[in-house]
């Protein structure tokens, strides 16, 4: 994602998402519209359940202060990194790819001046303005080109296959949890078992069930029930800090679940932290006068995240799966 993803982070007590999650909406076609170059076909939703419109209403607030949150995040600026990187060297131009939970676009930006087709999808109608926003100012067109924006929650990503055809994809990927809050991650592994081609690469990162760091630091400050509020597998969550009236629902699960999830359809060949020796990018501030140890640990973070036991106790845990022939 570019900007596709949630993390859930605590501030004063209170459990703070900084990416985004989407709940399951009913959606149907009202808009197409280009702008610039760049295709933008928006999805709203109809739905009776207030929490779903509630949820892609407070992140669509939440775009305008998306990018500039990050920036001045020493981790997430750090993360975002590391994610790119692996993005860029997973799939290639001229590819076809599905972002679920694509934000503010700064993954699919990217991409998309490599070469790489992107089919940007978000729940929230405000984070696609907000990438539309970001396209226009390229004079290359090429970048606009690449990128169909989609408004489309990750519950109903199956729609796709009216315009792109079963397996018409040739990967996809959603970063930063997104997909954290679909109460059914066997129905989205399913509908992404049906758009990705054989032999297509699908990238996932999750917020982890159990965070040793996040575990750990409550536990030292004697707050038992932050310290072990992802173990449960669900818990709420509000946008921002100062939007208490806003929450959502965020689910977690452990590695094998989020394997067994997608056995039907999708080999495992990676499974990496993002990070666990660095901590959650809400207790970035700790390194921030420390330069020389957030070295130090990005170091042996980048040696060890792939291993066990790192690769199951990270803030986030990233999963590499190829699609079954």
């Amino acid at each position: 994602m570019t900007i596709s993803y949630l993390w859930l982070a605590l501030y004063d007590g209170r459990f703070v998402p900084d990416q985004r999650c989407w709940e399951s909406l009913v959606g149907r076609l009202l808009v197409c519209y280009t702008s610039r170059s760049m295709r933008v076909t928006e999805i709203y939703h109809e739905t009776t359940d207030d929490n779903d419109s509630g949820t892609a209403q407070a992140f669509s607030r939440y775009a305008r202060f998306y990018d500039a949150e990050e920036k001045r995040n020493k981790i997430a600026r750090w993360t975002r990194a590391q994610n790119l990187k692996y993005l860029h060297a997973t799939f290639r131009p001229n590819e076809l790819i599905l972002e679920i939970g694509c934000g503010t676009g700064t993954e699919a930006i990217s991409l998309a001046k490599s070469g790489v087709r992107l089919v940007a999808t978000d729940a929230a109608p405000g984070m696609i303005r907000h990438l539309q926003g970001k396209v226009s100012v390229y004079e290359d067109d090429a970048v606009g080109t690449h990128i169909t924006a989609l408004v489309l929650p990750a519950a109903h990503i199956d729609k796709l296959n009216d315009q792109y055809g079963r397996a018409g994809f040739d990967g996809a990927y959603s970063s930063f949890g997104p997909l954290n809050c679909e109460p059914d991650l066997a129905a989205a592994a399913n509908a992404l078992g049906g758009l990705v081609r054989p032999g297509g690469k699908l990238v996932i990162s999750l917020l982890g069930r159990y965070c040793l760091w996040e575990t750990a630091w409550y536990l030292l400050h004697g707050q038992p029930r932050q310290a072990f509020r992802r173990w449960d597998g669900r818990a709420e969550a509000t946008v921002r800090g100062a939007w208490q009236d806003e929450r959502v629902h965020v689910f977690y699960w452990s590695a094998a679940q989020v394997e067994r999830a997608f056995a039907a359809d999708f080999s495992l060949l990676r499974q990496s932290a993002l990070p666990w020796v660095l901590p959650p990018q809400y207790l970035s501030g700790i390194l921030d006068r420390r330069p020389r140890l957030f070295r130090l640990l990005a170091a042996i973070e980048a040696r060890t995240a792939s291993d066990w036991p790192g690769n199951v106790i990270g803030d986030h845990i990233r999963f590499t799966f190829v699609r079954k022939r």
